[in-house]
């Protein structure tokens, strides 16, 4: 069913709220294990690449002991009981401490995100990353915590973004990519881009206004594609592709049911521009786009990662974008994704770059301040 774009409140009256606003210059991913013990990845300024860790519900935050090698950019992260996988540029990173120390990983690469597999990573020993493996797009996957990660190509026309992992040998990947055409905008498939989030992002973190200039194009240089394997990598079938539309970012499944899952996706300057959900409630045989929120001359949206808080309740979240500053954005499902209702919180300034779920009422996001280049931890239900 396709839900006309409005904004009123969540019938269960709680709403987003920011709780820290200092963290971090940059703030890339979020994961929480209870509702007090969570991880932030991101950069600081003057620091370099950080991964803090908030026992009090990330109300303060403590840097963790980590050794980075060459990278200089962190992209995602997720945790799952007292391990910890964070992503980059340059390979992946983990703990098996709770946070305490952090080792590099062997065997990944340039990965863009980071998910446990199954219900809790099988005890916290399985993730899978999103991304790029040498001449490989597709995912890797770590069976010991993320000591070692083993890559699989997901048979993709376009560039690996997001990934889930619903089961053992169930997996998805969301891919696509956005116009090189225009001169804010590099190469298709190269580490510049593919370290963007989105292209609504400079490669500094900043708010690209550009694209409030740009005309409408319909060059084929904007892809969407999902991939799916349901033998854990051996072999891999598309099962969503579009062109000349949009890109997918974030993509996700109920806990309880593989076949049950949603993807986000976003363009700035084609003739369908906007924020749009794609959902899927047989595996990905069909796909509806369940959300749509088309962009105007003074107002984009975007969004950028979801997640099922439970078989039922679903957060996507991303921006509102205007020429002068972004609003964190938050968008609301309460029946597995078949309708969306955005969240009348605004958090001015902000973009939503990340959330992690804390059983079905409580959720944690990573927002960038754009306009002080601050990046701080918002809060969605719990106390």
């Amino acid at each position: 069913m396709l839900v006309l774009f409005a904004l009123f409140a969540l019938a269960s009256g709680a709403s987003w709220r920011l709780i820290d606003s200092n963290v971090l210059t940059t703030d890339l991913g979020v994961a929480f294990t209870t509702e007090s013990l969570g991880y932030t990845a991101g950069d600081a300024n003057g620091k370099g690449p950080v991964i803090l860790k908030t026992t009090d519900g990330g109300h303060t935050f403590e840097p963790c002991n980590a050794t980075f090698g060459p990278d200089v950019l962190l992209l995602d992260c997720d945790a799952a009981l007292n391990s910890i996988v964070v992503s980059s540029v340059f390979g992946e990173l983990y703990s098996t401490d709770a946070g305490r120390t952090f080792q590099l990983s062997r065997g990944g690469g340039l990965s863009q995100s980071v998910r446990y597999i199954g219900l809790n990573g099988d005890g916290g020993k399985k993730f899978g990353v999103t991304g790029q493996y040498g001449r490989k797009q597709g995912v890797a996957i770590s069976v010991n915590s993320g000591k070692q990660f083993t890559a699989y190509d997901a048979g993709l026309y376009t560039d690996a973004r997001y990934g889930a992992f619903p089961t053992d040998d169930i997996w998805y990947v969301a891919a696509g990519s956005w116009p090189d055409s225009q001169d804010w905008a590099p190469r298709a498939g190269s580490r510049h881009m593919r370290s963007r989030r989105t292209q609504y992002l400079t490669p500094d973190g900043k708010l690209n206004t550009k694209v409030f200039d740009q005309p409408k194009v319909n060059d084929g240089q904007y892809s969407a594609q999902i991939s799916k394997t349901e033998d854990g990598g051996k072999t891999w079938k598309s099962v969503f592709s579009e062109n000349n539309t949009f890109y997918f970012n974030g993509i996700d499944c109920a806990p309880n049911n593989a076949s049950v899952c949603c993807a986000v996706g976003e363009a700035s300057d084609t003739n369908v521009s906007g924020a749009r959900i794609h959902c899927t409630v047989d595996g990905g045989k069909t796909w509806t786009r369940n959300f749509w929120a088309p962009s105007t001359q003074t107002v984009h949206y975007s969004l950028i990662e979801m997640r099922y808080a439970s078989d039922t309740e679903v957060w996507a979240v991303g921006g509102q974008l205007t020429r002068v500053a972004p609003s964190a954005w938050f968008v609301h499902s309460s029946d597995g994704g078949k309708t969306w209702t955005p969240d009348t919180t605004v958090l001015h300034a902000y973009y939503a770059l990340g959330i992690s779920t804390v059983g079905a009422n409580v959720a944690y996001a990573a927002v960038d301040n754009l306009l002080t280049q601050e990046s701080g931890i918002a809060k969605y239900g719990g106390i």
